[in-house]
C-alpha cells in the first residue's frame, strides 16, 4: 500500500478547523448585527463608536469567513463561488496576502475607534496623532501597491 493512500484522506482533518471559523464568522457577523442595531436606537455621540465597533465586528467576520474558505479551498476542494476573485485562494501565500488586507483595515478601524476617544492636551499629541495617520495612509497604499 502507497502512503498517499493513506495520507490523502488525513486532508479532511482539515474540516474541523475550517467548521470552527465558518461558525465563528457567523458569530461576529451577528454580533456585528446587533451592534448596529443598537447604534440606531442610540443618540449621535454613542452611535459613531458603536457603529465603528460593528465594522470592526464585521470586517473579523471577513477574516474568518475568508480563511475558513481559503483552507477548505486549499486542502479539500475547490469552490465555485459567485463572488469572483474575493474569496479564491490559489495557495497558501494567496491566503495569506488576503488575510492581511483585511488585518490592515482591521487595524484601521481600531485606529479610528482611539482617535474618537482622542483629548490632546498639547501641541505633541496633535504631532503625533498626525503621525500615526500618516502611517496609517502608508500602510494602505502599501496594500494598494502590492495589487
Amino acid at each position: 500500500m502507497r502512503p498517499e493512500a493513506f495520507l490523502f484522506p488525513l486532508r479532511l482533518v482539515i474540516l474541523m478547523p475550517v467548521a470552527g471559523l465558518l461558525l465563528g464568522s457567523v458569530y461576529f457577523a451577528y454580533h456585528a448585527l446587533l451592534e448596529a442595531l443598537a447604534a440606531w436606537q442610540s443618540p449621535l455621540e454613542e452611535a459613531l463608536p458603536r457603529l465603528v465597533g460593528a465594522v470592526d465586528l464585521g470586517l473579523l467576520a471577513a477574516v474568518f469567513l475568508i480563511f475558513g474558505l481559503g483552507l477548505f479551498e486549499l486542502f479539500i476542494q475547490k469552490l465555485d463561488l459567485p463572488m469572483g476573485s474575493v474569496l479564491t485562494v490559489e495557495s497558501l501565500a494567496d491566503l495569506k496576502g488576503k488575510l492581511g488586507q483585511v488585518i490592515v483595515m482591521i487595524l484601521v478601524v481600531k485606529f479610528f475607534e482611539k482617535a474618537l476617544a482622542f483629548k490632546p492636551k498639547e501641541a505633541l499629541d496633535f504631532l503625533l496623532f498626525a503621525g500615526g495617520v500618516a502611517l496609517l495612509a502608508g500602510a494602505l497604499w502599501l496594500t494598494k501597491a502590492k495589487e
